[in-house]
């Protein structure tokens, strides 16, 4: 494993009660391994002390975001309208005033919102997609841009982490997907003590050829982590997250223990509401478990 120096990001938080440390959860969740669901694709990762967060989103309320509505029909030529955007939620707030990695599946900003941009400031390294790393660097982010299949190893005391990029296909449409650009998922090998926990993050994507391409030989992850909500579905570009019916057929095909369907509920962006992964889990009979966490909640592997 190519060993690096951790990369701490940040040293503190914007003064704003929901972004608070909540001291109640620091250090590690009684386990070596947690993952803890903020909303949307936030997730906080404490990998034996080295703590990730992915995809920030800051946002609460009515405008909680800007950004043009996938939901609508629009004329492609000229794009959409970019609107407010609503949280439903409230957001739980953040474990920590410092995070040693940042994990951005792709910045639009249903994932990477103007509230968490700003807080961020030129903070960083922040790992990203190489399709965004251009534009995240004009904005004056630190950006480390990882390509599909490059890693990233970093350790810290009895805990090592690498993270390997896997595409992440955002439509079906090959026209639609080239206009959005591909993201990233991330393969997720957490290893502390001698015990190693694989994460497979899917990130806004579909089981396309070219992710299957991509991890059809690895092992079956200990916990397989999806994006659902259905987003898009009556709208110009298509439907551009999954459902929970594909949600469950990719979770069966690469074998998983354990699934965190993540990117729901958060937001009225979001199409399908997560009892649909919830009975087609049932009606699959699958062997995995299935994880559905309240916003806040943590699972520890």
């Amino acid at each position: 494993m190519n060993r690096r120096s951790l990369l701490k990001i940040g040293s503190a938080i914007a003064a704003s009660s929901a972004l608070s440390p909540i001291q109640a959860m620091a250090g590690v969740l009684g386990s070596d391994v947690s993952v803890r669901w903020l909303g949307g694709a936030m997730m906080e990762f404490n990998i034996g002390g080295i703590r990730i967060l992915t995809d920030p989103c800051l946002g609460e309320g009515k405008e909680a975001f800007q950004m043009g509505d996938p939901n609508e029909m629009f004329n492609l030529s000229k794009g959409p309208n970019m609107k407010a955007h609503e949280r439903l939620t409230a957001f739980p707030g953040m474990t920590a005033s410092e995070y040693d990695l940042i994990l951005l599946s792709h910045s639009h900003e249903d994932h990477f919102d103007q509230k968490a941009q700003a807080w961020l400031g030129n903070r960083g390294p922040l790992i990203c997609p190489s399709h965004d790393a251009g534009m995240l660097a004009n904005k004056g982010f630190s950006v480390d841009a990882l390509g599909h299949g490059e890693q990233r190893a970093f350790m810290s005391g009895d805990a090592m982490v690498s993270v390997t990029s896997i595409p992440a296909i955002h439509s079906l449409n090959q026209g639609i997907s080239g206009i959005l650009g591909h993201g990233n998922g991330y393969w997720i090998e957490a290893t502390v003590r001698g015990k190693t926990t694989t994460i497979y993050w899917a990130g806004d994507t579909f089981m396309a050829d070219p992710v299957w391409d991509a991890i059809e030989n690895f092992p079956a992850p200990n916990l397989f982590i999806p994006h659902i909500g259905a987003v898009g579905i009556n709208g110009a570009l298509g439907q551009l997250s999954m459902n929970g019916q594909q949600a469950v057929d990719f979770s069966a095909r690469v074998k998983t223990g354990m699934v965190l369907p993540i990117h729901h509920s958060t937001y009225a962006l979001y199409q399908e509401p997560v009892s649909k992964i919830i009975s087609a889990h049932a009606d699959a009979n699958s062997r995995s478990a299935l994880h559905v966490l309240p916003e806040g909640s943590a699972l520890q592997l």
